[in-house]
């Protein structure tokens, strides 16, 4: 299921930080588009290196995305689940929680990967913890989403907490596929730590 809009958003509020992050990765995805190798090496966060003085990538590599279709999944998911929790937290704590869970998906996937010398990049712990605190605060909103079918394509209303449960399991189910470049433990860290911390937030 591909998400297309909440049905719930709440409407007249502009949600700055939201398309700021989305400006900013379009931004620097762009610039690095011609050098990207350099970039990864120098910018990406690599799980084996988290404490030998380059912490900073773990914030640098948040900014980076090896394509355009790893770019547009990330600021439409952003899009999408980023509105409502910046309208809810506020946008100084939205920032600050979207940081947040992207460091605590850094440090679960270094956890499950400590040996890993891979280079990653991405929005993707952040945003799925963008997720964890959506479904926190709003599991009953709807999720407009796009269907595949057999010969068709529908389109559907589905609840939110059925929705990111889904895409939850999936994340839980990829973690057995040997070769993969998406870090997953990355994502599920990001979104366990979006759950944990969202109350904490919102109640500052």
């Amino acid at each position: 299921m591909f998400p297309l809009y909440d049905e719930s958003r709440i409407k007249g509020k502009i949600p700055w930080v939201t398309m700021g992050l989305i400006i900013l990765n379009t931004f620097f995805f762009l610039y690095s588009f011609f050098n990207l190798e350099y970039f990864i090496n120098n910018f990406g966060f690599v799980p084996s290196h988290l404490f030998d003085g380059r912490f900073f990538t773990v914030f640098t590599s948040m900014f980076l995305h090896g394509n355009l279709f790893h770019l547009i999944g990330n600021m439409w998911f952003l899009w999408i689940f980023g509105g409502a929790l910046e309208a809810r937290l506020n946008s100084f704590k939205f920032l600050a929680f979207y940081f947040v869970c992207g460091i605590g998906g850094a440090l679960v996937y270094s956890l499950a990967m400590a040996d890993s010398s891979a280079v990653v990049i991405g929005a993707s712990g952040a945003i799925s913890g963008v997720l964890g605190g959506y479904l926190v605060l709003f599991p009953k909103n709807k999720i407009k989403a796009l269907v595949p079918l057999i010969f068709f394509f529908t389109i559907i209303s589905v609840p939110a907490v059925i929705y990111i449960f889904i895409w939850f399991l999936y994340q839980i189910f990829s973690l057995s596929s040997i070769e993969t470049t998406v870090a997953y433990w990355g994502h599920i860290g990001g979104f366990i730590t979006g759950m944990l911390m969202i109350k904490r937030f919102k109640r500052f």
